[in-house]
């Protein structure tokens, strides 16, 4: 691992190597494996949609270097922030056909799948990383050299690597320019795509640089507040994940930005350019939010195996729909989903579990009342959660849970479109999308006489089926995606591949609550910059996993749970997979062998 340039903030190359050949140990690896973790091709596009940043900002880059590509032996090769090859070009007659495989598109290279290497190591440290020949820690890469800089999300995110591999004898010995000029050139185009009506973007560059020096520092500001930045500006200014919609300018510049002047950051003087987003012509309601495009879906099925292509289509027509599943499935979860997607997403999401409030109270919180309606009314009078959702989208968690005679006013409600409050003699015109949730049989609710037939078929005019998290085939993508979403992402935490693996093969009776539970323990118990591993997995009891506690020293043989006793024993051996494979009487290969055949 070659010297990198002294602005560049990371750790000797010798303690950076032997750090993460430790970690490559500890992961169970050992130097002369062969596994080879390749993505299917639906967990490939998944990712590809989830991480489209390269399909957006780096085309343009890699049309850029793809003739110094021709000239020389290399691949260009850019990955998720887990390590998946989800793009590589370049020159490839240079290599053997098994390495050029092993850099093809679904490939996995993070730490704990492939050992030290270039992709892995710069995603665990978040910094440019260089590895050439045996400094990696599997024999069957020590023929390549690799470099690997990060790139990051306006928002502080790590969104994965740009990376470039080449024979061992023949290294880029100018990799570290190309690539953190290749990282800043994304950032900036992300950046200054993100800007939107009356968002500022604030462009630095340091005062002793030439007048057509490029501005390399780059912030979105509205109203003070800092909205985004390019890794650049985050390095230089003291920028953090969490100072996103947070900090205001004030207390990142000392004396202000002003186009063309000077101002003070951090004891330095930079020079500052100021642009704007140019507004779109168009009408804008006092008191609203201006109406935005509908984005499309980032996929056309959910984890779950729900259409969302289809569905945002009925919500974003007005048509009523009707979320079936377990308990905790996830249902309110894909109704933010779809409200985030939709054309309803500039109003409210107001949700209310129908199960969970007092009969006499959801009368008042679904109309609302006037003052003084009833004794302990509020003298402002309440507008209620129809009213509140006018223009965005109304959920109705356990519909089938609502008393009848409220159903009639829903009833009512939903086919007139307006709304007369508790005490009231005037209607308020009300426009929302209806979303519902139920674990019941509705069905049988209305041959019980427990639900109206009539409203039945109002809120059930498309109905989606969620089956229990047990079923999902893109469990490992949901639940890297919940990882990120509980703020994992902007603390560096993140889950070893055996972790997810582990997690995605647990049967959850409690659904994605359960899962959910579990996840923000292990990241409460997390350090920053962290990598979960399955020794860092508190004690789960029999009955939420179904498997022995890991806390046994035996591992006890499960025949109803396929599977499960190989991965008991990785807990028990603390991830160690030789350990484990020695602890059941078989072979690493086997051991692996097993647990691919019981994930397809």
């Amino acid at each position: 691992m070659r010297n990198l340039p002294h602005d560049t903030p990371l750790l000797s190359s010798a303690s950076v190597l032997s750090d993460s050949w430790l970690r490559s140990q500890h992961y169970g690896l050992t130097r002369d494996d062969d596994y080879r973790p390749v993505a299917g091709h639906e967990q490939l596009g998944e990712s590809r949609h989830q991480y489209d940043w390269i399909a957006r900002y780096a085309s343009p880059l890699l049309a850029q270097l793809a003739p110094q590509f021709r000239t020389r032996a290399g691949v260009l090769v850019l990955s998720d922030p887990g390590g998946m090859v989800l793009e590589s070009t370049g020159n490839s007659g240079f290599l053997q056909r098994a390495e050029l495989l092993a850099l093809a598109p679904g490939n996995l290279w993070s730490e704990d799948a492939r050992g030290t290497n270039a992709i892995g190591t710069a995603l665990a440290l978040g910094r440019y990383c260089e590895v050439s020949g045996k400094e990696h820690f599997l024999n069957r890469n020590a023929a390549l050299f690799c470099a690997a800089m990060p790139v990051y999300s306006p928002r502080g995110e790590l969104a994965g690597v740009i990376d470039i591999s080449s024979p061992a004898n023949l290294p880029w010995q100018d990799a570290t320019h190309l690539l953190t000029r290749a990282a800043w050139q994304i950032e900036q185009h992300w950046v200054q795509k993100q800007i939107t009506a009356g968002q500022v973007l604030v462009q630095l560059r340091q005062q002793d640089q030439p007048e057509l020096a490029p501005f390399t520092h780059s912030l979105i500001f509205e109203d003070g507040i800092l909205q985004g930045a390019n890794s650049l500006a985050c390095r230089d200014l003291g920028i953090q994940p969490q100072d996103f919609g947070q900090r205001h300018q004030d207390s990142i510049f000392a004396n202000g930005v002003e186009n063309g002047a000077l101002t003070r950051a951090r004891d330095n003087a930079w020079q500052v350019h100021i642009g704007r987003a140019q507004k779109q012509p168009g009408v804008t309601v006092p008191g609203k939010r201006p109406a935005r495009p509908t984005p499309e879906p980032q996929t056309s099925f959910a984890p779950s195996g729900v259409n969302l292509e289809k569905a945002l289509r009925v919500v974003n027509a007005g048509i009523a729909l009707c979320i079936n599943g377990e308990t905790g499935c996830g249902k309110e979860y894909l109704a933010q989903q779809l409200y985030r997607q939709s054309k309803w997403a500039t109003g409210n999401f107001v949700a209310i579990n129908c199960a969970a409030l007092p009969e006499h109270l959801i009368e008042s919180e679904l109309f609302g009342y006037m003052p003084g309606a009833f004794t302990g009314a509020s003298s402002r009078g309440y507008a209620g959660k129809f009213r509140e959702a006018n223009g965005g989208m109304l959920f109705l968690d356990e519909i089938g849970d609502m008393p009848l005679v409220l159903q009639t006013r829903l009833l009512r409600v939903l086919q007139e479109k307006r709304v007369v409050p508790l005490g009231g003699n005037s209607a308020f015109p009300v426009d929302f999308s209806l979303v519902c949730a139920t674990h019941r049989n509705l069905v049988e609710q209305v041959e019980r006489g427990l639900f109206r037939e009539d409203l039945l078929y109002r809120i059930q005019e498309f109905t989606v089926e969620i089956p229990p998290l047990r079923q999902w085939q893109g469990k490992n993508q949901f639940i890297e995606q919940l990882w990120c979403e509980l703020g994992a992402t902007a603390r560096g935490i993140r889950l070893c591949q055996s972790v997810v693996r582990y997690l995605a093969d647990c049967p959850w009776p409690g659904n994605v609550r359960q899962l959910l539970s579990q996840l923000k323990v292990l990241l409460a118990l997390s350090d920053d910059g962290q990598t979960v591993t399955l020794d860092c997995l508190p004690a789960t009891p029999v009955s939420s996993f179904g498997a022995t506690s890991p806390a046994s020293s035996q591992v006890a043989p499960s025949p109803s749970a396929p599977g499960m006793r190989e991965l008991e024993a990785i807990r028990v051996c603390q991830g160690n997979m030789s350990d484990a494979a020695k602890h059941l009487g078989i072979s690493r290969s086997t051991l692996y062998r097993r647990l691919e055949k019981k994930r397809a």
